[in-house]
């Protein structure tokens, strides 16, 4: 989705930079209050401290605005809360530099060409460690409901410039630094906001899934007729499903049972110094002994006996 008008209207920008005050960080604790909502900066370095907001207003009571700063840890507290309200959410594009944030015991580190959501009805933290910039959509929380995106569901999660669904929005937020005309901004960047949240938490579903089924095998890796139909099955899904899960992690159904039972025998060889080798293999699943050994020295590089001798010595 292009979001450029046909005319090259600009929005005006309200500016606020640390440059010339004598005493910047208090310049800039006053700043990003007044640019957003109450919150509370603290230092965490003795370096000197530069830092700079440029802000395009768009309409329904949202922003958009770019960030440059030093080190810091801005945080959302209950006392800040209490003093100004606020019924919006930060959604934060990390440009350059790092962050960590953390809202209601979720902690995640932030790498430049990530967003993350913050909801300013709840305390919140972000830790920047040195220099970096950052675009920030301030958003009333209804605009996001209204566009479906529930903001519950995404407090903390992370999504990547890399992730094909995100690739556009962060386009429009680098075009958007210019600052465009507000009539043709907001409805295009929620429908791509409700994308790609939405494409992120489908993701999540997956993986949470991946990890159950993962988990159903590892504690059926004795039963030898273990198969994709079987797992499937158990799980009301279809085999193409099931594929298409493991698919995601990069791997196929029998690559991951193989290498499951494999680690397995490996754990047993090294912790048993009696069990005959045909009983490790045919207790986690192996069909005969031969396929084993074979598919034990490609995967390890040496043979079963080989491992057991070595873990004696």
């Amino acid at each position: 989705m292009h979001l450029e008008p046909p005319e090259q209207t600009h929005l005006p920008a309200k500016t606020w930079s640390t440059n010339g005050h004598r005493k910047p960080f208090r310049y800039w604790q006053e700043t990003v209050s007044q640019a957003y909502t109450a919150l509370s900066p603290e230092r965490i370095d003795a370096e000197p401290f530069r830092g700079q907001i440029k802000l395009f207003e768009l309409p329904d009571r949202a922003s958009i605005s770019s960030i440059r700063a030093g080190a810091q840890i801005v945080r959302r507290t209950k006392t800040d809360i209490r003093r100004q309200a606020s019924e919006a959410v930060f959604v934060n594009f990390q440009l350059a530099g790092k962050s960590t944030i953390s809202q209601r015991g979720i902690e995640a580190k932030i790498d430049a060409g990530s967003l993350v959501l913050l909801d300013a009805t709840e305390p919140f933290a972000m830790k920047f460690g040195g220099e970096f910039e950052q675009a920030c959509l301030h958003l009333p929380k209804v605009t996001l409901e209204q566009n479906g995106i529930h903001v519950s569901d995404f407090v903390g999660r992370v999504v990547t410039r890399q992730s094909g669904y995100a690739a556009p929005l962060f386009a429009a937020i680098d075009n958007l630094a210019g600052g465009m005309p507000p009539e043709h901004v907001l409805p295009g960047l929620m429908q791509m906001l409700s994308f790609g949240f939405s494409s992120a938490r489908r993701n999540a579903v997956a993986d949470q899934h991946l990890a159950m089924v993962q988990s159903y095998i590892l504690q059926q890796l004795a039963h030898r007729e273990l198969s994709p139909g079987q797992v499937a099955r158990h799980f009301r899904i279809s085999t193409r499903h099931l594929h298409k899960l493991f698919a995601r992690d990069g791997t196929t159904f029998g690559k991951y049972l193989l290498d499951a039972r494999l680690l397995a025998c490996r754990e047993s060889l090294l912790a048993s110094s009696g069990e005959p080798l045909s009983e490790i293999a045919f207790s986690h699943g192996f069909q005969s002994q031969s396929h084993f050994s074979r598919a034990f020295r490609q995967k390890f590089g040496c043979t079963p006996n080989q491992l057991r001798k070595s873990g004696r010595s």
